[in-house]
């Protein structure tokens, strides 16, 4: 598929979608049918109109992926922007009172809002059963919405997606991965966050599937809402398909598991394949880029495979992709490259390994020294079962100390030994601690912010 033919089907399938009338007694999450999402949808246009020509700004804190659905569908309709918070907390949302712009915000009932913002509670209650028709009021290279990613790792930074940046990728999922109305979908990750959005919501509601109102993230909640639902797509996180290492799924109904926000290890993907019979398709990319390339390993696939709507250039260990999903904000080079801040090795038939962050190598007395390798070294030890490698500036002598964040049942001495000899001198962690829990965001990646304060100085 071409980027051409991609926005082409991009509009032909916003505008079906926005007609309303494929289906409107499906259900699409929890109680609500897909013509309560319609309902839903001519609600919020209703109560945000645009002033001045100019559309408002609609905040999303809720986890309410029929909610969420139904904005996305006014948004295309030429209702409000939606803005996607990091996390729902009172402190993302005070980082919007900040900000003039957000006025409406959706909360869940009950959740006390500041006195400047709007509230809007959404629900179907008073129109029509019947789908009232509307039309496409923005091209597909309008902004239909804006994320905020960072907030594990600092100050969160914003991203502007628009109609084909997410409708366009979550088509070209649909397409590749034949999503149908027969689907059932279960998610461990949010909705606010961009692999949630596209799998659990945007997917779904153009390929007519159903959705699980939970967020599930402990392993038998896991399961016990796949086999309760009868789900057979399965979009989880590295973090939750290691704790699903040693669970089955009985009598499960499901075809495919998508892993995406970190790279899979491969014990995990194997044990859970083996365990359940379910293939896993890991998706590579971030909510700047959209998604870039997949691989499954249980077709023998041991590189990632760029999307075929996306267009690559490897050089050396450097990464560029000119792709449809690229957030608009994204800088690229006089022919529309945009350079990732990944290494990768070139493999054949245009497919690539990735062998870290660039931003992962740092020097050491000056010796160039590869984090992401110092951690893959510490969880080939046995009794860790995972790691995390940063760098800490200090303000005198060396750049930076190496601290080392280990799960594990072993002690600092049993790891030292373990590292004396497979690392030169100047990789070895100068600090390291042992926990019995990585701390992880809800969207399952590593909670860098938390990691970071355990090796502040008065820590030490």
């Amino acid at each position: 598929m071409g980027t051409n033919t991609l926005h082409f089907l991009t509009e032909q399938a916003v505008a079906g979608l926005l007609t309303g009338n494929n289906a409107p007694d499906r259900p699409f999450c929890g109680q609500r049918t897909y013509g309560d999402i319609h309902a839903m949808a001519h609600v919020i246009l209703d109560r945000c109109p645009a002033k001045h020509g100019q559309r408002g700004y609609l905040a999303i804190f809720t986890t309410d992926r029929a909610v969420i659905a139904a904005a996305i569908i006014a948004a295309l309709a030429g209702g409000p922007i939606l803005i996607l918070p990091h996390d729902i907390s009172d402190g993302a949302l005070m980082d919007l009172a900040s900000d003039p712009e957000y006025t409406w915000v959706v909360a869940d009932p009950g959740r006390t809002l500041p006195s400047r913002f709007k509230a809007l509670w959404v629900t179907p209650a008073g129109h029509s059963p019947n789908p009232i028709p509307l039309k496409a009021a923005i091209d597909p290279d309008a902004p239909l919405l804006k994320l905020y990613t960072g907030g594990s790792t600092g100050k969160p930074a914003i991203w502007t997606k628009t109609v084909e940046n997410i409708m366009g990728e979550a088509l070209f999922h649909v397409g590749v991965h034949d999503i149908t109305c027969d689907d059932v979908v279960v998610a461990t990750v949010p909705p606010y966050h961009i692999y949630g959005l596209l799998f659990s919501v945007a997917a779904p509601l153009l390929a007519g599937a159903r959705v699980a109102d939970q967020t599930c993230g402990f392993p038998h909640e896991i399961v016990n809402t796949v086999t309760d639902t009868a789900a057979t797509i399965l979009v989880s996180v590295p973090a939750h398909f290691r704790a699903l290492k040693d669970h089955d799924f009985p009598d499960h109904g499901l075809r495919l598991a998508f892993s995406s926000a970190g790279v899979l290890d491969e014990a995990d993907e194997r044990a859970f394949r083996q365990r359940n019979s379910v293939l896993v398709m890991e998706v590579y990319g971030s909510t700047e880029t959209g998604g870039i390339a997949f691989r499954c390993r249980g077709r023998d696939e041991t590189f990632f495979s760029p999307f075929t709507v996306i267009e690559t250039h490897i050089e050396e260990e450097t990464l560029k992709i000119r792709s449809p999903f690229i957030s608009p904000e994204i800088v690229r080079d006089d022919l529309g490259f945009y350079l990732v801040p990944d290494r990768v090795k070139q493999c054949s038939d245009n497919c690539f390994a990735i062998l870290g962050r660039s931003d992962t190598v740092v020097k050491i007395a000056g010796i160039r020294v590869d984090l992401d390798k110092v951690g893959a070294v510490l969880k080939t030890m046995d009794g860790i079962r995972d790691a995390l490698v940063l760098a800490r500036p200090v303000p005198r002598g060396r750049a930076f100390d190496i601290c080392a964040l280990v799960e594990a049942n072993c002690t600092h001495a049993d790891i030292r030994q373990f590292l004396s000899g497979r690392l030169e001198a100047a990789a070895h962690p100068r600090w390291i601690k042992v926990v019995d829990q990585m701390p992880v965001t809800r969207s399952g990646k590593y909670d860098r912010a938390a990691v970071a304060a355990l090796f502040e100085p008065d820590e030490d």
